[in-house]
Order: C-alpha cells, then structure tokens, then sequence
C-alpha cells in the first residue's frame, strides 16, 4: 500500500511538471506570434543600405534602391509599406541577379527600419581576350562584367587569351587558370598588389609580368610552383635591385630553379 501511494506521488509529480512545460511552451508560442504580428503589421519607416567591400562602388545607395524598386510590385513603395507585405525573398533575389553582387540580405526591425546589405564581388584582374572582350575575374575564379559606374584597379592580363566572357562562367581553360593563379598570389600579397600591372601573355603561353614602375619586365614563365618564383623574385628586390638600382636591368627572367637571369 505505501509502494502504490509513492508510485501515484511520483506520477502527479511528473503530470505536474509536464503541466507546467505545457503551459510555459504555450505562453512562449503565444507571445511570439503576437510579436510576429506586431512586426509583420509594423510599417516600413527608414531603409538602411550597407554596401561591402566599403572600396568597391560598384554600386551605391541610390542604384541598390533602384533595383529594389523595380523587383516591388507596381506603385508600391517601401516607405509605408507593411513590413508583412514585404516579400523579402523576392527583394534578395532581385540584387542577387545582378553579376556584380555576391550575396545579399534583407531583414526589419521593431523600429521599421529594413536594413539591405550586400555583398560585392570583389574582382582580381582585369581580362582583355585576341578579340578586345574585357571582362573582371573574381577572387573565386567567377567571371563578372565591367561597370561603366566603376573601374578596378587590378592588374591587366592581355596577350595570347582566348577564354570567352559568359555570364556566372568560371575560368576553365589552361592560360585562364594560369591568369587565375598568379592573380590570386598577387591579390593576397601587399608588395605584389602594389608592383604588378600587367600580365602579358606570350604565343607559347608563358607569362610576362609588368610592373608599375620602370622599363623592365619579369619573364615568369607558367604559373607552376608560382610560390617560389615569386619569393625569389622578392628576395631578388629587396637584396639585389635595392643595392644596384632599380633601372639597372630590363628584364628579370625567374623561370629557372635557384636562380635569376637578367639583361642589361
């Protein structure tokens, strides 16, 4: 008898507690659907543009807006808008469609402000193909248009480049995954972001590099064990050319393992 009274304590102890989780689930549910609907009932009353890299302007406030404009349906406009009647997904797509931009995200707050930040692709060189095409890689290797609104100062690869231009299209052919590896090494280093300007490209496929300032050219070669080149190449600038002057020679050849080959 007293092992059934304990066996019913234990059971109104454990129908108690599941009582109360219920009803505290339910408040929670409650509470949150009636913030949802304050927030989807809530009007739009500011829009805040954030537009990343900050160097990059590609886009700007105004154009942003323009495009978010066109994606609304007609004579809508988000001022006064219902945060609810704002189709959010749809808005994100719109800016995602633009080749230019990388990633974008739209979300409201309890004030009515609807914040839009987007990404930008952030380009590493400028493609000129035989043809005159002219196109941006990015540093994932995606092709993206130029902007009449904003030009990149990147290095410029010209020369012996058949990779066509299409829309969202990486590289794939051999000199374009070649351009690719010496422009990311050159993206991810300071010294070589501020020297090279060029990326020539010579019938036999090999690479010359051309820097910013003097007469002198780098025969690199192809973009294989570019690591070590380019440290040698660095080495060779900051022992060599720093001693005897930067005028001295008019090429650099590094192509060839444990040395550097120049000419008068």
């Amino acid at each position: 008898m007293k092992v059934n009274k304990q066996n019913w304590k234990i059971a109104l102890r454990k129908i108690a507690i599941l009582l109360l989780w219920t009803t505290m689930l339910s408040f929670v549910v409650i509470v949150l659907a009636f913030s949802n609907k304050q927030a989807d009932e809530m009007k739009c009353k500011k829009v805040f543009v954030s537009i990343y890299p900050i160097d990059l302007h590609f886009y700007n406030r105004q154009r942003v807006l323009e495009i978010i404009r066109n994606a609304l349906p007609k004579e809508k406009k988000l001022l006064g808008l219902e945060m609810g009647e704002i189709n959010v997904g749809k808005l994100e797509h719109a800016l995602q469609q633009q080749q230019l931009i990388e990633s974008a995200d739209i979300y409201s707050e309890m004030d009515g402000t609807l914040n839009i930040r987007i990404e930008q692709r952030r380009p590493i060189l400028r493609v000129m193909r035989f043809d005159g095409t002219q196109y941006y890689l990015d540093q994932y290797g995606v092709k993206i248009p130029l902007s009449e609104h904003f030009t990149s100062r990147v290095p410029f690869a010209n020369g012996n480049v058949f990779e066509r231009y299409e829309k969202g299209d990486s590289v794939y052919s051999f000199v374009g995954n070649q351009l690719y590896t010496i422009a990311s090494y050159v993206d991810k280093h300071p010294f070589y972001k501020a020297l090279i300007e060029q990326i020539f490209v010579r019938a036999d496929n090999e690479l010359i590099l051309v820097p910013k300032m003097g007469s002198r050219y780098i025969i690199f070669g192809d973009a294989n064990e570019a690591d070590k080149k380019f440290k040698k190449l660095l080495v060779f600038y900051q022992e060599g050319l720093n001693r005897i002057g930067w005028s001295k020679y008019k090429s650099i050849d590094v192509r060839f393992e444990g040395q550097v080959i120049c000419k008068k």
